[in-house]
């Protein structure tokens, strides 16, 4: 990840580490969500005291990196796009190839309507018939739905869905996992 490709024009307005008010800035967060970032170790700092002010000492880097991650700009071929694309070919594995409305719906605890959405905007890539219309019914190959759920507009959708809300904590945790045992996964298959 070449956060300079990104985030240039950041990077010459602010030195090389940050306060917690100037992450807050480049991160439009506020500073209850700094602190919390800070203090569970996502963004890590240094305390720093002259005369008695405290002040918090943050990498410019580690904030922008947070900033990529935030933003959903992780490459489609990252280790984390990657692993997030096996994670739901484990997890819908039982799904036929080729999905149906209800399917999706029950994969992505979304309705009807936010599906069809998907699919109007282009989003969600459904089969189409020989004259390049959308089969009737919705028919979506389960590799577009996965293309579709490791998308930045997928993850960056603010009304989440609690059935996409579990998939990204349990992938979260997979993710952890994975990254500690240096790439290998226990999925409990064994």
């Amino acid at each position: 990840m070449d956060l300079t490709e990104y985030y240039a024009s950041i990077m010459e307005q602010y030195p090389e580490f940050v306060n917690q008010e100037q992450m807050c800035e480049i991160c439009g967060i506020s500073k209850k969500t700094a602190y919390k970032l800070e203090h569970r170790g996502e963004i890590p700092y240094t305390v720093e005291i002259n005369h008695l002010i405290h002040t918090h000492k943050i990498k410019l880097t580690d904030v922008l990196a947070y900033l990529y991650e935030k933003e959903c700009r992780q490459e489609a071929d990252s280790d984390y796009i990657l692993l997030m694309r096996e994670f739901y070919e484990k997890q819908f594995v039982d799904y036929p190839d080729v999905v149906l409305m209800r399917d999706i719906e029950e994969m992505t605890g979304f309705s009807k309507t936010g599906i069809t959405q998907w699919i109007h905007r282009k989003e969600l890539k459904p089969l189409m018939n020989k004259k390049g219309l959308i089969k009737k019914g919705f028919h979506v190959p389960k590799e577009y739905l996965i293309d579709f759920l490791v998308s930045p507009y997928y993850r960056k959708i603010k009304n989440k869905s609690e059935k996409q809300k579990k998939d990204m904590r349990q992938f979260e945790v997979w993710y952890s996992q994975h990254m500690r045992k240096g790439g290998e996964v226990d999925d409990g298959s064994e």
